[in-house]
């Protein structure tokens, strides 16, 4: 009953319900190994992987545990592996408020025969166990894992024994008071004390690319800068690749690139850029609306890495002027090497700030600086993304919106604005609790949720696929929500909230489940709801995986032929200056 077994399924290459932490996604891959009755799940690594030098993989699954109020739990995991330099078992028992209350660790070495390990953890008043199952290979050695089986008892039962636990649902919603919300009119956001009283919002959308959220979210934007002067927006996209949005919306005469206006799955945030660039248009320079990524690339390769963002972007604004030290800059940061491009960047600014702008320069200095500082390690770059997160957060909003009067609004996945837990993406400490612990009641978490529509996320095979939601669970959030008469409303989280339920969680891949146990009150302040979407065709479209690799291999090329350019040109200079 709780599927605690692993196995494949037959449409992906991921185990169900068991949950593979993404850091590790792309250095391992899923095979088949010879078990005593039938094939068994494991993660290999060959060895001559250009970009990473060992296996290293993680599975989680939390589970909601039965209401059998039991002190003991005791889990028994089967495997076998090769070249398996150390694997480990992290238990957590979580309590109503998803706080851990006990956590232990077991660690072992798989052999190359099926072999069961065991380990105790108390659970007394425990809701949740969480499971975190990590191995890592010897280096430059061709390695496996694997996932035969995990058994759990509680107090010596075991867990099929018991009724599955069945989350209740809210009731009596008259009681509550909520704030209705029409999109073609005015928001009330002085009625709302998590925004009119608050410097630094957080709007969460429980899923990206899904339209109805995405045209809520970005309106609410809108409104907190025509209304509250909200003067810096912080979006959850790489900062390095913002420079180009940020400028467009400051400079009239600025374009979009072509190759960044083919981007499809962005349709909505082109028509929101319009927006903030007629807004900008007739405000003073002091007035005008700054518009960053508060993410960053955390990939690191000869074609993507957060200096190619960069290279992209400065080189095209000196098409035309041709100054021969950011040509140098651009070569050192094609070369890697960042350090001396941050020096060099410092050292010539006079010269460099004849097309680049000193707040451009005081920003890829920063996104240079942070990203050496993080270093080259592509599994830790994606465990540590939620801190670099509030990094750039941290940077952007001391440095342009530190004024008492001006606000600041975030928008990005709820898994990353809550003050809590990241559960169930890459297990780290979230952006939000950074935020809280920086900011205290300054800052304000809030979540959007919608009973039905569809999105865009990645399929198994890496398309951007439209999906249709799957319908509510009767004991969801979202059902409870339904049941109020608004169509669009604002409800604040009070404590009777500060309990478990289920839900909407999706990420950037389609998955079979959509739903999980949250505390929503530890997570969020408030709640927007959008209750009947209205089923027009969505801002954003479909990619096949194809049409990504091609837009891919576009711009390297074209980065190839800018490189190229930039050496003969420089060539050129040095030739004239010798020969006078």
């Amino acid at each position: 009953m709780y599927d605690l077994e692993f196995r494949m399924q037959e449409d992906s290459s991921i185990i169900y319900h068991w949950l593979q932490n993404a850091a590790y996604l792309n250095y391992t891959i899923p095979v088949g190994v010879k078990g005593p009755d039938r094939p068994l799940f494991a993660m290999m690594y060959r060895q001559g992987n250009p970009f990473f030098n060992r296996l290293q993989t993680e599975y989680q699954q939390r589970i909601l545990l039965p209401a059998c109020d039991a002190n003991q739990a005791t889990i028994e995991f089967e495997s076998k592996g090769k070249n398996i330099k150390l694997a480990s078992i992290i238990l957590e028992a979580i309590d109503e408020e998803e706080k851990v209350l006990f956590s232990d660790t077991l660690r072992f070495v798989p052999d190359t025969t099926l072999h069961s390990i065991s380990k105790d953890i108390t659970v007394k008043n425990a809701k949740l166990l969480n499971i975190r199952i990590n191995a890592e290979g010897v280096v430059d050695s061709t390695a496996y894992i694997a996932f035969s089986k995990l058994n759990l008892w509680l107090d010596g039962k075991p867990i099929d024994s018991f009724p599955v636990r069945t989350l209740s649902p809210f009731t009596a919603q008259d009681t509550r008071t909520y704030i209705p919300i029409a999109m073609d009119a005015r928001i009330p956001l002085d009625q709302i004390n998590a925004m009119n009283k608050k410097k630094i919002i957080g709007l969460g959308e429980s899923m990206h690319g899904d339209g109805e959220i995405k045209k809520i979210g970005y309106e609410f934007i809108l409104q907190m800068i025509e209304q509250q002067n909200a003067r810096l927006v912080l979006l959850e996209m790489p900062l390095e690749i913002s420079l180009t949005c940020n400028k467009y919306i400051q400079d009239s005469r600025y374009t979009l690139d072509s190759l960044f206006l083919a981007d499809k799955s962005t349709l909505y945030l082109f028509d929101f850029l319009d927006k903030l660039r007629l807004f900008n248009s007739k405000q003073t320079d002091e007035s005008k609306v700054r518009l960053y990524g508060f993410d960053y690339n955390p990939i690191y390769s000869p074609t993507q890495n957060s200096a190619v963002d960069i290279f992209d972007f400065v080189t095209r604004l000196n098409e035309q002027a041709k100054i021969p030290e950011l040509d140098e800059f651009c070569l050192l940061l094609m070369e890697a090497d960042w350090q001396e491009a941050s020096s060099f960047l410092q050292a010539h600014k006079s010269e460099i700030q004849k097309v680049l702008t000193p707040e451009e320069v005081e920003v890829i200095s920063h996104i240079l600086t942070l990203s050496r500082e993080i270093g080259d390690n592509p599994i830790q770059r994606f465990i540590r993304r939620d801190s670099v997160m509030f990094a750039n957060a941290k940077f952007l909003i001391d440095e342009y919106a530190g004024a008492e009067n001006v606000k600041t609004v975030i928008y990005g996945h709820a898994i990353h604005i809550n003050r809590l837990s990241t559960f169930p993406a890459v297990p780290c400490t979230p952006f939000g609790y950074y935020m809280q612990e920086q900011y205290s009641d300054a800052y304000s978490p809030l979540l959007i949720l919608t009973s039905e529509g569809a999105n865009i996320a990645y399929d198994q095979h890496y398309n951007q696929q439209k999906s249709f939601l799957h319908e509510v669970p009767f004991n969801s959030m979202e059902s409870f929500l339904s049941t109020f008469d608004e169509n669009i409303f604002y409800l604040p989280l009070t404590s009777e909230f500060n309990r478990l339920i289920l839900s909407r969680f999706k990420g950037s891949h389609h998955m079979p489940q959509e739903f999980y146990p949250f505390n929503l009150y530890q997570r969020y302040i408030g709640v927007f709801f959008i209750k009947n979407t209205s089923r027009k065709p969505m801002g954003n479209k479909e990619t096949t995986f194809q049409e990504l690799s091609h837009l891919y291999l576009l711009n390297i090329k074209r980065r190839e032929n800018k490189m190229e350019e930039i050496r003969k040109h420089m060539q050129k200079a040095n030739f004239s200056r010798r020969t006078q």
